[in-house]
Order: structure tokens, then C-alpha cells, then sequence
């Protein structure tokens, strides 16, 4: 897989989202020339017939790592950060393969169209002239447009043709995932109830203990729980009329738990030792477990065998991509090119991907 999941190639599609930011990607990262043109500066990576100079490289690198650094921050931005660099190169040697790949695919005439007219009303643009008013002010052309357009949105289109359409799942695997997963469609049973809390220490346990016994004989003689929660609780609880919400098991502590579940409701406790409090509950509710039937979850199913399916299958088919191509690095920048569809992580993850 990719090793960075946010880097540019590895977003899912979202069309909007390209076309709202191609104007600045088409000022930030210039798309790589034919490798027939004149060569005024140095070429990073010549892929089949295009190349990658170091002007866009660098632009483009400057574009990334101003993104990763406006949306995280510590940590999580050192990685990002390093995700960030090793995947720069990969990624636009990825990125000129699918849209070469795209002219034996699809009608690519038709989708500059397309990809304009959706650009012209995605910025509220009224007309061809006001289109080109507006890039001429940018120092852009309408080709300019078209190719940033097409570079932007190309690539994942070919993905979804060549590897996504491709993925089909049964009911039979929906099934077989359901019965593997159960417990993540399940809400376990829950309590509520009304609590009064008695502190103590080593020295007053006793004390206490009786005291604990007294209320539950005032209750169990007629008086109002509320009322017993108000006059004796020590707990916070008590401004709500000693109530908890409804909750799990796992959620209380474990003598509280076990007592709990074992009530009836409107039945009362014992006085519950916590190692520093005695607890008296009465169960207001109880739920028992749900779960969610397969149909409720189908869809949430069926996506998430997809994506199992989908993500070895794009490894592959980049893989393939590469293999295919003729990639080559000036070996005055091969560092930059750390990781690859075709040369594994140093540190044992799985080549750069994404989709």
C-alpha cells in the first residue's frame, strides 16, 4: 500500500473537492512537460515520453508540505511530514502513468469538456469569456486549465475503470462477514439506576456499613428512594436524585456491575463495598442486548468488503502500471524516490499506494 494515506493519488474521489482546488494546484504544481520539448532546466524523472523538471517538482513539494503542516500538528505532523516526502516522487510518476493510461481508457476530448463545464459551475463562472478573463488574470490558458483539470481528476478515474468496477461481493460474503463481525453491530445490555453513596475509611467501615443497612430498611419501610438519595448520598449523584444513566458493564466498576445486572427493576441492593465506599442502588432500567440485523448493516458491509478487496488490488495494478513503463530517475535525484510501487519501505511496510 501507499505509505502515506493523505498525499494527493491516494484521496478517494470527490469531484467537487479537485475542481475547487485546481486553480491553485495549476499556479503550485505545473503539470510535466513532454519529454520532446526544449530543456532549459534540470529533469528529475523521465516517465515514458514526459519528464519531470526540478522547478516541479519543487513546486509541487512546496504545495504538499504547506498542506500537511496547515492540517496537523505535532506528532501526527512529523509523520505526515515524512509520509509527505517519500511518497512526492512516486506520486507524480503515478500521476503522469494513469493519465497516459487514460488516452487507451477513455474519450479524453469529452472529459476536458466535461471537467470544464463542471470547473465553470462549481466557481459560478457565467460564460467562455468570463472563463477567460478570469485565467488570463491567473497567467493561465484555457490548455493550462484543461491539462491541471484532466491531471487532477484523470487518474482516479482510471482507477475506478481499471480496479474498482472490477470488485464485485456476494451476499454469501456479506453473510460470512456479518457472522466474523457480529459484535460490531451489537449494543450490549445496558443499566440505570438510582444510587446512594456512603464514604469510609478503615476506622468507620463499620459505622457506615450499619448505616448503609438503616436506609435500606427505611426504604424497604415505605420511604422514597429520592428522598433517601438527598438526605444521606455523598456523591456528586446526588443533585440528580442519585441517578445513572443507562450504561454498560464494562462501564462500572465491577462489584457494581455484577449486582446490577442481577436486579430486577424498582428491586433494591445490599450495600455494595467498593473498597472505600458502600453503594446502595435501585435499578430504574434495564435493556437487553440488541443487535443490528445484517439488512440494517448491508451497505456498511458490502463497502467494507470492497475495501478489502480493493486495496491489494490497487497495489497490484500500480505495480503492473510501473512494470510496464519506462521510469527513469536522474540518479542525481533517485534519493527522492524512496518509495515506490516497485521498492518497498526500508522499514518493512508495503510500497506507496493509495486510492
Amino acid at each position: 500500500m501507499w505509505a502515506s494515506t493523505r498525499t494527493e493519488l491516494s484521496r478517494p474521489p470527490n469531484r467537487l473537492r479537485v475542481l475547487t482546488l485546481a486553480l491553485t494546484l495549476a499556479l503550485a504544481a505545473p503539470l510535466p512537460r513532454p519529454a520532446r520539448a526544449a530543456i532549459l532546466e534540470e529533469i528529475v524523472a523521465k516517465v515514458n515520453n514526459r519528464i519531470i523538471t526540478k522547478s516541479e517538482f519543487e513546486e509541487r513539494s512546496q504545495y504538499i508540505l504547506a498542506q500537511v503542516y496547515k492540517d496537523h500538528t505535532g506528532a501526527e505532523l512529523d509523520q505526515e511530514l515524512k509520509d509527505a516526502q517519500d511518497t512526492m516522487l512516486a506520486n507524480m510518476i503515478t500521476e503522469l502513468l494513469l493519465v497516459e493510461r487514460a488516452q487507451s481508457l477513455l474519450d479524453l476530448d469529452k472529459v476536458r469538456k466535461n471537467l470544464v463545464d463542471d470547473f465553470r459551475k462549481q466557481q459560478k463562472i457565467e460564460s467562455d469569456e468570463d472563463l477567460d478573463k478570469m485565467l488570463k488574470g491567473q497567467g493561465m490558458t484555457r490548455k493550462d486549465l484543461e491539462e491541471q483539470l484532466i491531471r487532477l481528476a484523470v487518474p482516479q478515474e482510471v482507477i475506478n475503470y481499471e480496479v474498482k468496477r472490477k470488485i464485485s461481493v456476494s451476499e454469501r460474503e456479506v453473510q460470512e462477514y456479518y457472522g466474523r463481525h457480529v459484535k460490531d453491530y451489537e449494543t450490549p445490555p445496558q443499566v440505570a439506576f438510582r444510587e446512594i453513596v456512603l464514604f469510609y475509611e478503615t476506622a468507620t467501615r463499620p459505622e457506615v456499613q450499619s448505616r448503609a443497612q438503616g436506609i435500606i430498611r427505611e426504604f424497604k419501610g415505605g420511604a422514597d428512594f429520592p428522598d433517601l438519595v438527598q438526605r444521606s448520598s455523598e456523591a456528586g449523584t446526588k443533585e440528580s436524585g442519585g441517578l445513572i444513566e443507562a450504561m454498560k458493564a464494562e462501564d462500572l466498576q465491577p462489584e457494581i456491575a455484577r449486582v446490577a445486572f442481577a436486579l430486577g427493576v424498582g428491586e433494591i441492593s445490599d450495600p455494595i463495598d467498593t473498597g472505600r465506599s458502600f453503594h446502595i442502588i435501585r435499578l430504574e432500567t434495564k435493556t437487553p442486548r440488541v443487535v443490528k440485523p445484517v439488512a440494517q448493516v448491508h451497505d456498511t458491509i458490502y463497502n467494507a468488503i470492497r475495501e478489502e478487496k480493493y486495496r491489494p488490488r490497487y497495489d497490484g495494478y500500480l505495480k503492473k502500471v510501473w512494470q510496464e513503463s519506462r521510469v527513469e530517475v536522474t540518479p542525481k535525484y533517485e534519493s527522492l524516490l524512496r518509495v515506490s510501487p516497485l521498492k518497498p519501505r526500508s522499514d518493512g511496510a508495503q510500497s506507496p499506494g493509495g486510492g
